[in-house]
């Protein structure tokens, strides 16, 4: 089988601690079953590191890939990095758009390979397929955005990917930002690249992207970029901020430290409050049409942000409702500063969130905040401890360990209150009220993530079904799971797949003719489904790990107006799991049977 387009066929493996640099190729025999993005970053994490390497290793991997539809078509924005989770101690596996992931694919490489520890501070320059390993003393300590624009003038039209203090300073759920405002966020990889040393990846070039057929591939693309257009109208005005509202009418907004799925103050920091008040202009990822960020701007006031990007929906509930936060400002401070410090905004506002529940009910006082009063809606609160939390300092040190460590050092009554699945920090859906995506939240292989099955779009948005009860859910689930990872490794915009209509039909359609390889539906699926099992593999070989919810979600009603947030059936819960795990080919336990394996072309010996 031979790819006639969509990769450059050349993988950059970097060593720091040796300073060395190879080039290296992937066999087609590898890129067949896992594409490449997500499903080439498990594989070999996988493969490339040993049983219960530390996070921190230096020879822990750290690796950057992008697709074979990255930098293609429409929404072709996204890579992955993938590495193993220094707040989860799981598979670390995430995405961003914007354009450095095309440029990369233009400066040469699929994707990066990164070992090793170097001696000082150091950047990557990766222009027209060479590497320099520079020194980055003088950018150590600098935000990123000062950091993108020294680099940028040192290097001319360039994109630039960097960490900031919080990913130096090793906080666990530190980010890699990119295009200044675009967050490879959740799960610390942020913190692996500042355990290696390493600041920044500048990336240039122009090398030409190949693609099998062009003429009917760019055809195939732009069809699925004007359907996105027409059935998208108000999410490409207002981004994801669209539909706060939405999620509050639902009562399933996330407020107070779930404690309620209503927010009284939501109107006040909705998405048409951020574009009536704090709008500048639109702007979009490489080969977008929809345009859905939105660059905004506070003028005066203790939150002044001369623009800034976003915040998007996880923004405005971490730092908002479930803050019961109501001054939208701060929270665009917030959102400004966690890009520039590197920190992910859904983990560093449900952590304060936490923290002021347990102000609230007088478990935690000001002797442990460093005298900062931690009311509810405290937004002068949030906004001061988000530095703190970047360079570890006082009360800061603490919370960057995330809620769940930072839970167990203040003793159990504090465990009890975490709102967190395998260690991270819910996003942004009450899930009383949403039981199947509560159930993808406790099976989700990087812990609460609402983008590996995306549930929420049937149960909240759509409506198909109802939101209440773990009925007729399940085969539902285990489908989208495996069709997020291939789209994972695509690697796609998962808003242009679902608005631009992008079927697993169309996608073996696209990949005919931009690979010039065949894919039936079925097998693009069980790409997939091969992903979601090597990720399960590979965590269950590190750590004991339960598909579980926390407590709260059993034992606890919603107090809000609504009369359907009742606290789950933990037995119904049970057995929804159980039916999952038949369904997935698992044990009782969910490990995947020799037979699943063998059937995914995964090999028993990687049974863990």
């Amino acid at each position: 089988m031979g790819f006639e387009g969509g990769y450059i066929n050349k993988i950059l493996r970097v060593n720091l601690s040796k300073r060395s640099l190879e080039i290296d190729k992937i066999s087609n025999a590898i890129l067949y079953p896992y594409l490449g993005g997500r499903g080439l970053g498990i594989k070999m994490l996988y493969d490339e590191t040993s049983p219960k390497m530390d996070s921190f290793d230096p020879e822990m991997v750290l690796m950057f890939w992008t697709g074979p539809y990255t930098g293609t078509g429409v929404f072709s924005a996204f890579f992955n990095v993938t590495t193993k989770s220094p707040l989860t101690g799981l598979a670390a596996s995430a995405h961003s758009g914007g354009e450095w992931g095309p440029y990369l694919k233009m400066a040469g490489f699929d994707g990066i390979v990164i070992k090793g520890k170097a001696d000082n501070p150091c950047y990557l320059l990766i222009e027209n397929g060479e590497l320099k390993i520079l020194e980055g003393k003088d950018l150590w300590g600098k935000g990123v955005f000062e950091t993108t624009i020294i680099l940028k003038d040192r290097h001319g039209k360039s994109k630039v990917a960097a960490i900031g203090p919080a990913g130096e300073n090793l906080v666990r759920f530190a980010s890699i930002m990119n295009d200044n405002h675009r967050a490879i966020g959740r799960g610390g990889v942020g913190a692996v690249m500042g355990s290696k040393n390493l600041k920044a990846i500048v990336v240039k070039g122009k090398q030409p992207i190949p693609i099998a057929e062009p003429k009917y591939f760019s055809l195939l693309s732009q069809q699925g970029g004007k359907k996105a257009v027409a059935n998208a109208p108000a999410f490409a005005k207002y981004g994801t901020s669209l539909v706060f509202e939405l999620m509050n009418e639902k009562g399933t907004l996330p407020t107070r430290n779930f404690t309620a799925g209503q927010f009284e103050g939501a109107s006040s920091i909705s998405g048409e409050a951020l574009k009536k008040n704090f709008f500048l202009r639109d702007k979009g990822c490489f080969h977008c049409p929809l345009r859905c960020a939105n660059i905004n701007q506070v003028k005066s006031g203790p939150y002044w942000v001369e623009e800034t990007e976003g915040p998007e929906y996880e923004t405005l509930m971490a730092f908002g409702s479930n803050c019961g936060n109501s001054n939208l400002a701060s929270i665009i401070k917030a959102n400004d500063l966690c890009n520039d410090l590197g920190l992910d905004t859904i983990s560093t506002g449900c952590t304060i969130a936490l923290m002021m529940d347990l102000f609230q009910r007088r478990i935690i006082s000001t002797k442990e905040t460093d005298g900062i009063q931690l009311t509810w809606g405290n937004h002068n609160a949030i906004v001061e401890l988000i530095p703190k939390i970047a360079v570890r300092k006082g009360f800061g040190n603490l919370l960057a360990e995330g809620s769940f460590r930072a839970a167990e050092e203040l003793g159990e009554r504090v465990v009890e209150r975490v709102i967190h699945c395998k260690g991270q920090e819910f996003p942004g859906y009450e899930i009383r009220r949403a039981y199947g995506t509560g159930l993808s939240f406790a099976t989700g292989n990087r812990g609460a993530c609402h983008l590996r099955a995306q549930m929420y779009v049937h149960e909240i948005f759509k409506g198909e079904i109802n939101p209440i009860g773990f009925e007729g859910k399940i085969e539902l689930l285990k489908a989208k799971e495996d069709l997020m990872a291939f789209v994972d490794s695509l690697v796609m915009c998962k808003f242009g797949w679902r608005n631009g209509e992008f079927t697993p039909a169309i996608f073996a359609e696209v990949l005919k003719v931009l690979i010039g390889v065949n894919y039936t539906e079925e097998s693009l699926l069980q790409i997939g489904e091969r992903i979601w099992n090597m990720e399960r593999l590979y965590n269950l070989r590190e750590k004991e790990i339960e598909d579980v919810l926390p407590d709260r979600f059993f034992q606890e009603d919603l107090e809000d107006s609504l009369k359907n947030g009742e606290r789950i059936s933990l037995k119904d819960f049970e057995e929804a799991r159980a039916e999952y795990y038949r369904l997935r080919g698992w044990d009782e336990i969910g490990r995947p049977y020799s037979e699943t394996l063998k059937n995914l072309g995964l090999s028993s010996d990687q049974k863990s």
